[in-house]
């Protein structure tokens, strides 16, 4: 029996050609073959099933590939799920973006068939043991070691995956590797293939059984100027997770990083809240065994109890978590997401208007046809039955003036740079907030006369619903939300305050840290300042809390007036060339 027998595959492939190719190539490995010709399809069938891999084409009709893949990280059920993109297409963006879509790997359809199955067989190897103590929790903070014995090529990554906010340690031969190993935790290793001395196949060997013998994990890379079948197959026969050519554009290199580094993180959480749940579980059933029988029904009902109560805010957790952790994907399937359910909402009511005025205009007739026929009291219940239908068409128009409102609104997966409203945005933002708006609560708002500003709108109605967001947390049921607009110099200023207990000086040099929070555990992630900070930060603008006259706290926000389509779509000019 292989290690394929009995592991199941999601196949989405609407070519009946390329299914039947690709089925039997897996079949004979051994899988099990599940396949689906649309993504609609397949995310039903993940509904009430869970594949051990997907296995996705990234052109299909309808929903396409890296799409679909964003859907599937956004739901926390199925997201541990590693996911695989075929294609036919070999440019690197779209390998780029088929990877920080959610994909673990992305591959063309006409890469040898020993390599396609070496590369399923990499991307479902299961993890060897738990995180690394001390290791980063977010990817400003991560350590990755390089091991490269090009001094050009070596200063050249590290200057690339700096820029992205990790920490590096670079070395430029593999007994110096293995030293740094031993002395400090990283989160991920990329490694040359060629090298004097100690290659990079040995060094992964090396590492393998370090992994193995320290019950530590962390993922490795290898990268090579040699791309070859036989060199990616001794690569990942050796233990390596992922192989890559340094003929690549270097985001397609830091895609497959930040695809490790995702892996990784999902585990470690995974493991976490598996370890969580057995602990809290043997400390119910000691519990249970030292109370009297005549309590021991109670007891167990609280216990259950609160362990679903930790469930619910544990998923939360993770939901949050993972899709800020995956903030692009998540931008990109919520705009799908909304024309869907704005899509699934109109059909019907369209319908029920259509046959609303039918209905009334039917009444009416009836009303004029037997206007002599009926008595007062029938002839009152008619009206009113018409006044009733008058009501309801206006009620439903209401509910598709929200609808359009909220489809605009959520454009936040176009990344469109163009001239946003923000004053509409904003009143937007605090509509869909209101329902949180404790009744003693007021909010104040001030805007400038001119509040067009150039931006990317989905970026910054997200900055807007997460600040006003914080502020309603801030204040008690009698307090006061603030937001104003206006224009200073060549700056444009958002201002969101409130009236709440304000910042302390000693945490305001660390509220936009990633993971950092004063809530309560399970009430937030930490994460909501740390991506607004950056969303401006690409807006060439600044974030800064103060305290505000009379108690509570500002958040403002200066974004330059005359912001060009640059920096605010996260694209500099050195990532262009």
């Amino acid at each position: 029996m292989t290690e394929s027998d009995g592991k199941v595959i999601l196949l989405v492939e609407d070519s009946e050609t390329q299914a039947i190719q690709t089925t039997a190539l897996l079949e004979n490995e051994g899988f099990k073959v599940e396949r689906k010709a649309r993504a609609e399809d397949a995310l039903e069938y993940l509904n009430t099933m869970l594949p051990d891999l997907i296995v996705v084409d990234y052109h299909l009709p309808g929903m396409d590939g890296d799409e679909f893949c964003r859907l599937v990280r956004f739901n926390p059920v199925i997201e541990p799920v590693p996911m695989l993109i075929l294609t036919d297409d070999t440019l690197p963006d779209t390998e780029r973006q088929g990877l920080d879509s959610g994909a673990d790997d992305h591959i063309t359809k006409s890469t040898d068939s020993d390599v396609l199955i070496a590369r399923i067989h990499a991307v479902m190897r299961k993890p060897r043991s738990a995180a690394l103590p001390g290791a980063a929790k977010h990817p400003q903070a991560q350590r990755i070691l390089l091991i490269d014995d090009s001094p050009t090529y070596l200063a050249f990554l590290q200057q690339e995956l700096e820029i992205e906010g990790y920490r590096i340690e670079a070395v430029s031969n593999g007994a110096d590797a293995l030293k740094t190993l031993n002395k400090m935790a990283c989160d991920c290793i990329v490694v040359d293939l060629v090298m004097p001395g100690m290659d990079g196949i040995e060094l992964c060997k090396h590492f393998d059984d370090f992994r193995r013998n320290s019950n530590l994990s962390f993922p490795v890379l290898m990268v090579t100027g040699q791309d070859s079948k036989d060199e990616m197959m001794r690569a990942l026969d050796a233990g390596a997770d992922d192989f890559v050519s340094k003929s690549n554009d270097i985001a397609v290199v830091k895609a497959r990083i930040r695809v490790l580094l995702r892996r990784k993180m999902m585990r470690d959480e995974h493991d976490r809240i598996t370890t969580q749940f057995r602990d809290m579980e043997l400390q119910v059933l000691k519990e249970r065994s030292e109370k009297e029988v005549a309590q021991k029904r109670i007891e167990w009902a609280e216990e259950l109890e609160k362990v679903n109560d930790q469930l619910k805010r544990t998923n939360v957790e993770l939901k949050d978590a993972q899709s800020q952790l995956t903030h692009a994907a998540k931008m990109a399937s919520l705009g799908v997401l909304v024309a869907g359910i704005a899509h699934e909402v109109n059909n019907p009511l369209a319908y029920s208007m259509g046959h609303l005025n039918t209905i009334r205009k039917r009444l009416t007739k009836l009303q004029s046809g037997t206007a002599e026929a009926l008595d007062p009291e029938n002839q009152g219940l008619l009206s009113k039955a018409l006044e009733r239908v008058n009501d309801t068409e206006e009620g439903l128009t209401r509910v598709r003036d929200i609808i359009d409102q909220l489809r605009t609104f959520s454009r936040v997966d176009s990344g469109d740079f163009g001239v946003s409203d923000i004053q509409e945005s904003t009143e937007m933002a605090l509509r869909l907030l209101g329902h949180r708006l404790p009744d003693g609560v007021k909010v104040v708002t001030d805007f400038a006369p001119d509040n067009r500003l150039a931006c990317d709108a989905g970026a910054i109605n997200q900055v807007l619903v997460n600040l006003v967001s914080n502020a309603i947390d801030a204040v008690d049921e009698n307090g006061q939300v603030f937001v104003s607009t206006g224009r200073d110099g060549d700056m444009y200023e958002i201002v969101v305050g409130d009236t709440g207990p304000g910042v302390p000086d000693d945490i305001k040099d660390r509220i936009f840290e990633p993971f950092f929070t004063t809530k309560p555990v399970g009430s937030g992630t930490g994460l909501g300042l740390s991506i607004t900070y950056r969303i401006i930060e690409n807006h060439e603008g600044t974030l800064e809390v103060r305290d505000r006259l009379g108690g509570g706290s500002e958040f403002v926000i200066r974004i330059p007036a005359d912001l060009k389509h640059g920096r605010a779509n996260g694209h500099d000019d050195q990532n262009r060339n």
